[in-house]
């Protein structure tokens, strides 16, 4: 299976409700830009020669490697080493053959035989540090970009590498070096200059990386990444409609590119253009069912704009993908609350809950949930919970406390109830409760006082019949 070419991703991501869509991708120099060496580099290869028989094969081999048909390639520079085992060229071209079809550690084993034969070819450095690149020993990849570097200086694409294994790495400083570097010594290198916003937008930094993320789409218009960074980074500063239309000439181009139809969907619910952000959303799922993030931004939008069944669905739809999604489960929970269905509302609220059981809104609808649905001995429970979580809310103590009544703990309710006054002294209701409270444990005295009180602060509230003297 042949290695795809554009490979590692880093740093951006549209972040809207808890839905992620990767876009930005690190482009780093690779099979694409076969052969190497360089031409810059070229001259720095230390061998006596090769064979006329050798080079022949060689040169055939180059040949095939620069129509990606990498098999061939692979054994005429095989054919070429028999004829002469120490001619690194054909070494280094056969790792290369190699890398491409993702035979990572043999590439690397023949890179090493290269660089035995001419240690100082610093497009050898350059060819086995992104083999390593590939294989993800990152720290290892670096050394070696910085061997090239160190050895040609004036070699952008390697401080490109350089720049793509750094970001791999989180050092997104030095990242940016690296590709300021790379872009200085090549203003046209599109890949370093499409790297460069990405770094840039990594560290929040979205408006100064669209001029790098413009330049590289007018130098390579038809790279889809390439326009979908740029896409991103304007979306990422703010300028939504400006993002939109790139978005637009994205899938106008590459119709089948699922994760700009979500991005774009994200800016549409962002700017509340709900029916296109539905839309945007639906074509990216019909082009690429399995994703739970979009389906839960979908989901989520549905909720917002009241469409409570739809919304159910959707979010159904990204639990079946990822059924440990919090979000999900918590938007879910909430939209059968909102529908009444107490019972199914709080199972989702319990699911959300085993995944992060510190969330206190999950918490309190649970105890909402349990207490709408009369199962006060679980709802007690739960508010006995929120108590310490919330131990400034009157509303948590006065949910308790009407649970506790109705369980027919009296004393336990005017405890509770008294609580909710002490931190909210005007609520009127629970004055009344409290009152009632008292009258079941034959505290008429009190209970009148109470119920004065909240006729006071409510007139709507009077003792019921025959309670006042």
């Amino acid at each position: 299976m042949m290695r795809d070419l554009i490979r590692g991703t880093f740093g951006a991501s549209l972040a809207l409700l808890a839905a992620t869509s990767v876009l930005a991708t690190a482009r780093v120099p690779g099979n694409k830009n076969l052969p190497l060496p360089l031409p810059a580099v070229e001259e720095e290869r230390a061998s006596a020669g090769p064979s006329a028989e050798a080079k022949q094969l060689n040169d055939r081999g180059l040949e095939h490697l620069k129509k990606k048909e990498f098999n061939q390639a692979v054994k005429l520079f095989r054919e070429a080493l028999d004829q002469q085992p120490d001619y690194p060229e054909a070494l280094d071209n056969l790792g290369k053959a190699l890398d491409a079809t993702g035979k990572d550690d043999e590439a690397i084993a023949d890179f090493d035989k290269a660089l035995k034969l001419a240690p100082q070819d610093a497009s050898i450095h350059f060819d086995k540090a992104l083999a390593l690149y590939h294989e993800k020993k990152l720290d290892e990849s670096v050394a070696e970009y910085q061997k090239a570097i160190e050895l040609h200086p004036n070699f952008p694409e390697a401080e490109n590498g350089l720049g793509a294994a750094l970001m791999s790495l989180g050092k997104t400083d030095e990242a940016i070096s690296a590709f300021r570097k790379a872009v200085a010594l090549n203003p046209n290198n599109a890949d370093a200059l499409s790297n460069l916003g990405g770094a840039l937008v990594a560290e929040n930094k979205a408006e100064e990386a669209i001029p790098f993320y413009r330049k590289a789409h007018k130098l390579q218009p038809e790279l889809p990444d390439i326009l979908g960074n740029y896409a991103h980074a304007l979306g990422e500063a703010g300028h939504t409609n400006e993002a939109i239309a790139a978005y637009h000439k994205l899938v106008a181009k590459h119709p089948d590119e699922s994760g700009a139809w979500a991005q774009l969907g994200h800016l549409y619910y962002k700017s509340k253009r709900y029916d296109h952000a539905s839309a945007a959303f639906q074509k990216s799922l019909a082009l690429k069912p399995d994703q739970a993030d979009v389906a839960l931004a979908l989901g989520m939008m549905e909720y917002e704009q009241g469409k409570t069944g739809e919304a159910i669905q959707s979010l159904e739809r990204c639990l079946a993908l990822e059924p440990n999604n919090f979000h999900a489960l918590y938007a879910l929970a909430s939209a059968y609350y909102s529908q009444k269905d107490y019972a199914k509302a709080a199972a989702q609220y319990e699911k959300a809950l085993a995944q992060k059981p510190d969330y206190v809104d999950a918490l309190v609808g649970l105890a909402s949930s349990q207490f709408a649905s009369n199962e006060f001995d679980l709802a007690i429970e739960s508010y006995q919970k929120l108590v310490p979580l919330k131990p400034d809310d009157p509303n948590v103590r006065f949910h308790l406390a009407t649970a506790l009544f109705n369980k027919g703990k009296y004393q336990e309710a005017v405890t509770a109830y008294r609580e909710a006054i002490r931190l909210k002294p005007d609520l009127a209701q629970a004055h009344y409760n409290l009152a009632v409270a008292l009258l079941r444990l034959n505290d008429s005295k009190s209970a009148q006082a109470e119920f004065a009180e909240a006729h006071r602060l409510d007139p709507s509230l009077k003792p019921p019949t025959g309670t006042s003297k």
